[in-house]
């Protein structure tokens, strides 16, 4: 029997004694909440006769419930509303009750932190953040260059190694404290709480340039709209000198000939990629020392793109949960829809077994086990903090272990079906052009937004092929842009609890957050656009991300503790934390993240686009965008310790190490997500009963626990 069903019945055998239903509440109410074990076991919710029957009787006062509850819902024509305040007694909690005449404020509510409504939510959108579009646009080409099939057996081990740990670790990280990725590392080692910090600037530099990419995706997809799409052919008035219909003729007399090696590839780049170009307004006279004008049909574009990310996290995980249904669900079938029509294409059948045909001698290259690691950190968004945030809305008790398992099978699936949609319409596009897959294959932008869109024009109906194309790559990106989002917004929330109180306060928060955001895009979106892109994606989610995971992975298992996470564990899904995963947060992650950096530095070279090289000052400014996220974690760290309690290097040390948190921290937020749920089931069963919580129960890293 749940808690209401023991309010009602103390309600109905107290009749019109008021004081003697307060005291017999407040009884049972004190002994659930000492003996509860989860959330869920504190109440029986009513089926829909039941509801429907005590709804009826509310609306008829003259009605009894169970004999005697309208004496209660009425005296002297005012309803009487019993809450239950949660205080600190004794260094436990009770249970006390009160009469009022006014139910529980929604403000008292808003204060602490919220919940997700459904673990489904949750889910769903850590799908939408970890299936973005590098697996459309890059798994695939990365797949097919490193051995095809033989490319799964490094990525498979890199998961067991890197993705499945460290998600797990982030996830029960997030999920034990309660906090957001901003405040987390103040409460558990403040010596090392720039990490936060970087995480923000990470997330914030990040979603700049990202919001760029989906402003591309809804640009072209209102371009798709036209009678005839505007990149297959060179009539439009913003076409370039450098996009000629003549080619398109010789190129059909190449593909008959097929007389000039090297002419039909030639004649790919210069229409396709020319009237790609042409479209977004880029000539042969811009670079990144001359960025030309802006673009303002690609601005305003950047500004719905913004607007919509504000109004899907205006309301915090309560909204963004709502929309992740849509966004994390609907790209596959539109990736199903164009599987099938590839199916179907000439050639399709050589593009696909070029994808997956199996090259076991490149096994024998590193460069292969380097690209599977970096690929699965990144499509993972590890280290980021996203997750640490996303899972600091759970209630203790939530299984964190399986939703890493699902997202790291997810994630890896969406890539291969991503391949199959890419590589079939890649096939038919080398079987047009008498060519073979390495000379029409292309990664990153120039896949999504040169080679594949030309060879959809080339298909019966290609405007539907291309809206369709589009807003799947708008799906795909602003799944990933809210969590981005959302992550700044949790640590702005967390920081400064009062702008909680009063919804009106974060809305002026996220506007002011994606005003910004929206007016450094600006310049991405400007003829030479494009070269500030290529300088924001390769530097400022680059290196820095492995070295916040080097980091974080020494913070939270040496510092902090393996031991005390493993506890953590077992006190969240009641068993103990698996061997292997706790040697991989310790060892075997740390060490191979950091050889994948040492790796990636020595491989390192100067960004190109175009063909074009970046001039020193460029490359200086996009290595102040990498240490932007990095030097938070050294000068914070230098700053802690010089004022930390202590004479000497170790008690400094110790001090400025020394969790913010007691012991009981955790079991006091796991009984406050009790109290929460209380009143947000006591609020839907009937109006009459009321839950308010007292501000002094929250301690521990429960303080910044609040948006």
């Amino acid at each position: 029997m749940g808690l209401c069903d023991h309010m009602k019945r103390c309600i109905a055998k107290d009749g019109n004694d008021i004081r003697q239903t307060e005291d017999n509440v407040q009884e049972v109410a004190t002994i659930h909440l000492k003996n509860s074990a989860s959330p869920k076991s504190l109440f029986n919710y009513p089926d829909a006769s039941e509801d429907k029957k005590m709804q009826s009787n509310q609306s008829q006062p003259s009605t009894n419930m169970d004999g005697s509850l309208h004496d209660i819902q009425q005296t002297q024509h005012q309803k009487k509303y019993l809450k239950v305040r949660i205080i600190e007694k004794d260094n436990d909690f009770v249970a006390e009750t009160f009469s009022t005449a006014q139910p529980a404020t929604t403000t008292d509510q808003n204060q602490k932190r919220i919940q997700w409504s459904s673990p489904v939510e949750f889910l769903l959108t850590c799908i939408g953040y970890s299936v973005g579009l590098g697996n459309v646009w890059r798994f695939p080409y990365l797949c097919y260059t490193n051995g095809g099939g033989a490319f799964l057996i490094p990525y498979s081990l890199m998961i067991l190694t890197i993705g499945m740990p460290l998600l797990f670790m982030e996830y029960s990280f997030g999920q034990y404290f309660g906090i957001g990725s901003l405040s987390i590392f103040k409460q558990v080692c403040p010596l090392f709480q720039g990490i936060g910090i970087g995480y923000s600037i990470l997330n914030g530099l990040v979603g700049i340039y990202y919001n760029v990419i989906i402003a591309m995706s809804i640009y072209y997809m209102f371009s798709s709209f036209s009678s005839t799409l505007p990149w297959s052919h060179c009539n439009n008035t913003w076409n370039t000198e450098f996009c000629d219909d003549k080619k398109i003729l010789i190129y059909k007399y190449a593909i008959l000939l097929q007389t000039v090696p090297g002419l039909i590839q030639t004649l790919l780049d210069s229409t396709a990629q020319q009237r790609m170009l042409s479209l977004m307004g880029e000539t042969s006279e811009n670079d990144i020392s001359n960025l030309g004008h802006v673009r303002w049909a690609l601005c305003l574009c950047l500004l719905l793109s913004w607007v919509l990310v504000a109004l899907f996290v205006s309301q915090g995980i309560k909204s963004s949960g709502k929309v992740s249904y849509f966004t994390a669900t609907f790209p596959y079938i539109m990736l199903t829809v164009l599987v099938v029509l590839g199916a179907t294409l000439e050639g399709a059948g050589q593009g696909l077994w070029f994808f997956i045909w199996p090259k076991w001698y490149k096994l024998a290259d590193p460069e292969v086990w380097f690209r599977a690691a970096t690929q699965l950190f990144y499509s993972l968004n590890l280290a980021w903090g996203g997750m640490i945030t996303m899972s600091s809305y759970n209630v203790r008790e939530h299984n964190c272990y399986r939703d890493a398992i699902v997202i790291n099978i997810v994630s890896f699936a969406t890539s291969m079906y991503a391949g199959l949609a890419v590589f079939s319409v890649i096939g038919h596009m080398a079987h047009e052009s008498h060519q073979s897959i390495e000379n029409v294959v292309k990664s990153g932008p120039g896949l999504a937004f040169i080679a594949y869109p030309h060879a959809l024009s080339l298909m019966p109906i290609p405007q539907l092929w291309s809206v369709l194309f589009f807003f799947m790559l708008f799906l795909l990106g602003i799944g990933s842009q809210m969590v981005c989002v959302e992550t700044i917004m949790t640590g702005i929330m967390d920081t400064w609890r009062f702008l909680v109180v009063k919804w009106q306060y974060r809305i002026a928060v996220i506007t002011i957050v994606c005003l910004i955001g929206f007016l450094l895009g600006i310049p991405c979106t400007a003829q030479g656009g494009m070269y500030v892109l290529q300088l924001m994606d390769q530097y400022s989610a680059g290196f820095c991300v492995l070295v916040i995971a080097i980091v974080e992975c020494l913070v939270i298992n040496w510092i902090y503790g393996d031991k005390k996470m493993s506890s953590h564990v077992k006190n969240m899904l009641g068993t103990k934390l698996n061997p292997f995963m706790r040697i991989c947060w310790k060892f075997i992650s740390p060490f191979l993240i950091l050889v994948i950096l040492i790796f990636s530095l020595t491989k390192y070279k100067g960004v190109t686009y175009a063909e074009k090289t970046y001039p020193l000052w460029a490359e200086l400014a996009g290595w102040l965008m990498t240490l932007a996220s990095n030097l938070p974690i050294i000068v914070v760290a230098i700053f802690i310790f010089i004022n930390a309690k202590g004479s000497t290097l170790r008690e400094k040390w110790t001090s400025a190490t020394q969790a913010q948190v007691d012991e009981d921290s955790s079991e006091r937020r796991h009984k406050e997500s009790i109290y929460l749920n209380l009143k947000r089931d006591i609020g839907r069963e009937t109006t009459m009963f009321s839950c308010d919580i007292n501000d002094d129960v929250m301690l521990g890293p429960t303080e910044d626990a609040t948006s």
